[in-house]
């Protein structure tokens, strides 16, 4: 133990207190870099998080408009075959017209 203390006394205080601060700025330098990772994990993980949010409300919407355009297509359909089915009526009630000899149609 007097050896280390001797060789203690052989650095000079003002040397011994730049390699104590020295020390000590390097181990708060690696303990912030330490920090600063764990922070660009966190920050990565939430990015990642509401990416994947994002891309369930899109394919959500998606699915959505898919839905809609079927429902319009089907309703299209059907607004054809109304239509189509009118057509046909007025063309039946024409035919009845000038079958029982009616000459002009009056709307």
């Amino acid at each position: 133990t007097q050896d280390a203390s001797s060789e203690k006394n052989d650095v000079p205080l003002n040397l011994r207190i730049r390699t104590a601060t020295a020390t000590a700025l390097g181990a708060a330098a690696a303990n912030a870099k330490l920090l600063a990772d764990q922070e660009d994990r966190e920050i990565e993980h939430l990015v990642a998080i509401i990416i994947e949010t994002q891309m369930k409300k899109l394919h959500s919407k998606i699915n959505y408009f898919d839905d809609l355009e079927l429902i319009m297509e089907k309703e299209y359909n059907e607004m054809m075959q109304l239509k189509e089915c009118l057509v046909e009526e007025r063309i039946d009630v024409l035919e009845r017209a000038l079958k029982t000899g009616v000459s002009k149609w009056r709307s």
